[in-house]
């Protein structure tokens, strides 16, 4: 369990809605739960369409790193869950222009298909693993 010290406050509202933490330190590494292509009120973006939810969910992504004081280019490793792993492999250009668009070479990735996730009409889930600055 993450003590409090730990935690990095990235969206509130859904982390204390759904009693779970985006972002959380340790040891110099950041982990980041599962994001996915929600928008601000919740509500799943793109619906049927899995370039517009990797879009979201990597736009979350480089949000959530922001707030940590990180960027792709810290992230060493990530895991994809999603309902349709030929889909995913297809709309993989959106994720490889995020890191291409931000320097950086692209980290350890696994993918896994699932039946469904939290949000019925999600497509993708992402969790990320990254290294924070010195200090942090």
């Amino acid at each position: 369990m993450a003590r409090r010290d730990q935690i990095i406050r990235v969206n509130r509202e859904l982390e204390e809605r759904f009693n779970l933490s985006i972002a959380v330190r340790s040891n110099g590494t950041l982990y980041l739960s599962g994001l996915t292509a929600i928008d601000e009120g919740m509500l799943v973006v793109g619906r049927g369409d899995m370039e517009a939810q990797v879009r979201q969910v990597y736009l979350r992504l480089e949000h959530a790193l922001a707030a940590c004081g990180c960027s792709l280019l810290d992230v060493v490793s990530e895991t994809a869950y999603t309902t349709d792993i030929e889909w995913l492999g297809r709309a993989a250009h959106v994720r490889d222009g995020f890191y291409r668009r931000a320097g950086a070479a692209p980290p350890a990735v696994t993918a896994v298909e699932v039946r469904r996730l939290f949000f019925p009409e999600a497509m993708v889930e992402l969790t990320a693993v990254a290294e924070l600055p010195r200090g942090a």
